[in-house]
């Protein structure tokens, strides 16, 4: 005997599929390159588009880990639940010769971004992230 599946299930499974296009909208999200130095990042300037995902690849060439923290864009974008799950207290930490990915959708705003530690900030590296 055959059993088929009855509207509630039909409701549930569209319910649980989310809006028709979301997924396509974070696979099509522009890339944008931020490079992590020893003393700086790369452009010191991010501008990007509110409202609009953009996948941020963080490129570390050093023999060294770097991490930018700018706690308060972080928090303010949306993200998938795996790109969230990838800062580390408000920060992307980039490993010795790496590119780490995130994939967001900024928000309106200005923020600082900085490196991991004192030396590093007072040497340059820092960066402003403009979204408008």
């Amino acid at each position: 005997m055959r059993r088929t599946i009855g509207f509630p299930m039909l409701g549930l499974s569209l319910l649980l599929a989310g809006p028709p296009g979301a997924a396509q909208e974070w696979r099509q999200a522009r890339d944008y390159d931020v490079l992590l130095t020893s003393f700086e990042i790369q452009p010191q300037e991010i501008r990007l588009r509110a409202g609009e995902p953009v996948r941020l690849r963080f490129v570390n060439n050093s023999e060294q880990r770097h991490s930018f923290s700018a706690p308060g864009f972080f928090a303010a974008a949306e993200m998938r639940g795996r790109d969230r799950r990838t800062l580390r207290g408000g920060a992307i930490v980039a490993p010795p010769l790496s590119e780490t990915e995130i994939v967001l959708v900024p928000r309106k705003g200005r923020w600082w971004a900085r490196g991991d530690n004192l030396f590093r900030r007072v040497l340059g590296m820092k960066a402003r992230i403009v979204v408008e």
